[in-house]
């Protein structure tokens, strides 16, 4: 039979249980205050409390937004067999300069004093530079990847940033004062045999770690370092190639192969077989654009380290298998 007592005595205690729960769950209430307030001892009320998480109407969860993005690396990293991932939360405003301190981390902490610092051009490996802490590495070297572009964006090419760099940490620098592009071939093909910068890109072989950024080839992502030699034609060439990504210099398709162009013949800059043997290469990049060039480039294996942040790093899991 239907008791009237007993639904009303029930509804009572669950409306008892919910004001308890409120006030201490989400009003930060103290239980003596709750226990006032209610006209119950302190013990009843942590009854209620323990009686109110029992039948489910608390539900309890512990997070922190590093334990996201924890876990978004270790996707990453066993998706692309990558070594190390770090990621930058989607909640602050200023991507460049907080990925770049998290890469700037990334990278000391494989180098040494003694370290001899391999580095591309571009503005997330500006960001990079301009986080990285002050030391005292008397003995450290910083080298160029690649030639200068000569752009009116002097903080981002490659002179500019062994120099920022180098004093960041106390050190030596070299530069590769000759245009990154050559006209023709042949002239690109004479200039790495001069002694000069034969040297340099033989030192830059040499690195014990490497930071470089990653190049779209989309029209609006292409970068404003290379878009002077981007003519039609070349862009034409690209598209034909289906080249995905730009990589100190060099361009690669979406399997992570090198792509025959004929801008990269006229191209001073490291071998891309050089580059996959220096010992640890942090890569930094992030954007929209930048999604399938990254996926380029993991796929190709020419970095040991990526960063980027949360937004790139959820589109590089969405809907994507690599063999």
């Amino acid at each position: 039979m239907f008791n009237l007592e007993n639904t009303v005595n029930d509804r009572k205690r669950f409306e008892l249980l919910l004001t308890v729960a409120k006030r201490y769950y989400l009003d930060d209430a103290k239980q003596s205050e709750i226990a006032q307030e209610i006209g119950y001892s302190r013990v009843t009320v942590s009854r209620l409390l323990a009686e109110a998480k029992r039948c489910g109407m608390v539900h309890i969860e512990i997070s922190h937004p590093h334990e996201r993005l924890a876990a978004l690396e270790k996707q990453i990293s066993s998706k692309y067999r990558i070594k190390e991932v770090r990621v930058s939360t989607a909640s602050v405003t200023d991507t460049e300069s907080t990925t770049g301190k998290l890469a700037a981390e990334l990278l000391l902490t494989h180098c040494s004093s003694r370290a001899t610092i391999a580095i591309s051009n571009g503005r997330a490996v500006a960001a990079t530079v301009a986080q990285l802490p002050r030391r005292h590495w008397f003995s450290s070297c910083v080298v160029p990847i690649l030639g200068m572009t000569g752009s009116e964006l002097p903080f981002i090419d490659s002179p500019e940033l062994c120099r920022n760099m180098a004093k960041r940490l106390g050190g030596n620098y070299w530069t590769l004062p000759v245009p990154l592009v050559f006209e023709t071939e042949l002239a690109a093909r004479a200039m790495r045999r001069e002694p000069s910068v034969s040297r340099n890109l033989d030192l830059a072989a040499r690195a014990d770690v490497a930071l470089v950024g990653v190049g779209s080839v989309k029209d609006s992502g292409s970068s404003p370092i290379l878009r002077k030699w981007i003519t039609p034609t070349i862009q034409r060439e690209i598209q034909k190639k289906r080249a995905a990504a730009h990589l100190c210099g060099h361009y690669i398709d979406a399997t992570g192969n090198h792509v025959d162009i004929t801008l990269c013949r006229r191209t001073v800059c490291l071998e891309l077989g050089q580059l996959r043997k220096i010992p640890f290469v942090v890569a930094v990049a992030y954007g929209e654009e930048k999604v399938d060039a990254l996926r380029a480039i993991l796929a190709g294996r020419y970095a040991d380290a990526l960063v980027t942040d949360e937004y790139t790093a959820l589109a590089l899991i969405e809907n994507y298998n690599i063999d």
